[in-house]
Parts: C-alpha cells; structure tokens; sequence
C-alpha cells in the first residue's frame, strides 16, 4: 500500500513531540484526534503531514490511498479535504484530483508581520525580571536544542523552537497569546520544517535562538528585541533559498518585510 512518499516512522516521530507522548507503534495519530472521530483522524493526519513537508507542495493525493492508509471510508477523508482546503493546505479541482497546495508567501508574511509585532513585544516585557528558574529553563531548552541540530533532526527540532518561543511570551505574562499564534501559523509552519532539513540552517537558527536568550537573561530589552526581530525576519531568506530550487512549491514571489512595507506604503 502506498504511503504517498511519506517516512511512516519519521511521522509517528513528529507526532510524539508534538503532542508529548511516545511514538506510536500501531497507527500515527493522536488520542485526542481518534475521539474526534474518522475524520478527525483524517484531518489531523493529513494537516501535519502537509505541515511537516512529508506531503510536498504540488504532491498528488488520493481519497482512496488515504482512506485505505487509515483504516476508514473515503467520507471522513473527504470531508478533512474539504477543510483542509478551506485552510489553504489543500487544491482540489474536479475532475482532475487533489494536490497539496503551494506555500501563500502572502500569508506567511502576514504571519511573520503578526509574530513580530507580537514577540517583540513580549520578549522585551520576558526581559525585565528574568528569574533564575527562567534562566534554567531557558539554557535547558536551548541545550535540548543543540542535541537535536548536532544529529540534523529537523522534526525534533520545531516542536522545541515552539516551546521556547511559548516560555518567552509566558515569562511576558501573557500565556495564552501564544495559542493566537500557533492557530495562525501553518503556511509559516511549512517554510520552517522546509528550510530545517538544511543541517546548516538548523545550527543558524540554534545560534539565532542562543542570541535571543542570551539578551532576554542579561535583562537587555533592547538587544532581545532586535535579536528578535532578525530571528523571525530569517523566514523570507529561507523562502528565498527553497524557491531557488523549487519555485514551485510558492504562492506569489518571495518579498522582505522592507519591500513589502515599501508596497503598501506607495
């Protein structure tokens, strides 16, 4: 039976971080999807597939393959493709079949607008009283980090960038802003594990994390902003680099926040 490209091992491994659990050894879907029924399962297998670049943009699907690769009948599948378009991760056209959709560069910029005009923020408030448990979670984290860049294990490698990331807006007191955040980034998402399969783009962007807590723990609110601020801009040179080779895979052109503030501005 056809898996669609897709590394079943590496997948059940993305999922045992994203949901803190152990890797799953019959079926690479949550609990939390399975009570939400055949299509959840659907869905939430397909969306972190397309997500983790295991489904390439511009990739062939088939309802069949999907359902028989689930255990379920093509209804369920059919309705997670159904929202999965809606989201933009999926293209459907009749009579002709369903792909996975290309990146919208447009979204991801607009994402990348909305995280910096918010961790900037935050990071900058994450920098006024650093505790020392702060301190120790932070070097912990960045030190599980650095295991996982030193093997190239791009899919380990995310969900840790995300828990960072949260524990900087939490120290900001203002935890729940995250769950804004991680409900409008998926287009941005995709760049992400793209441009980490690159082991050299996995250690900059360590460094680039290194950085930031570096300046939030020297109570440098400033520095952190600005480390900040080029970490999250680093998403439109990833985009660029994965185009040179694949345009394809893109919706619209690539564009810097500078060209694109320049646009709007004219």
């Amino acid at each position: 039976m056809t898996n669609f490209g897709i590394d079943m091992p590496r997948y059940a491994y993305i999922l045992a971080y994203k949901f803190d659990r152990p890797p799953p050894m019959n079926a690479p879907v949550s609990l939390s999807e399975r009570r939400r029924g055949a299509a959840g399962v659907a869905y939430g297998w397909l969306r972190d597939a397309i997500l983790s670049g295991q489904l390439r943009p511009g990739q062939a699907l088939s309802e069949n393959e999907v359902a028989q690769r689930l255990g379920v009948s093509r209804t369920p599948v059919r309705e997670a493709i159904i929202r999965l378009e809606s989201e933009g991760l999926l293209t459907v056209r009749p009579q002709v079949g369903t792909t996975v959709a290309p990146i919208d560069v447009d979204v991801v910029a607009d994402v990348q607008f909305l995280r910096e005009a918010i961790e900037c923020r935050t990071v900058a408030l994450a920098a006024r009283h650093p505790t020392p448990a702060d301190a120790l979670e932070l070097r912990t984290q960045l030190a599980a980090q650095g295991e996982v860049a030193a093997r190239g294990d791009h899919a380990a490698f995310v969900p840790l960038d995300d828990r960072m990331h949260q524990k900087l807006v939490e120290m900001a007191g203002r935890p729940r802003v995250w769950r804004s955040i991680e409900d409008a980034k998926a287009q941005l998402d995709r760049v992400r594990f793209l441009s980490l399969e690159d082991p050299a783009w996995l250690a900059t962007i360590h460094r680039q994390h290194a950085q930031i807590v570096d300046r939030v723990l020297a109570a440098d609110a400033d520095g952190a902003v600005a480390a900040m601020s080029n970490h999250l801009r680093a998403v439109f040179e990833s985009i660029a680099t994965i185009a040179r080779s694949n345009p394809e895979f893109f919706r619209s052109a690539p564009v810097s926040p500078v060209d694109r503030a320049a646009t709007h501005e004219s």
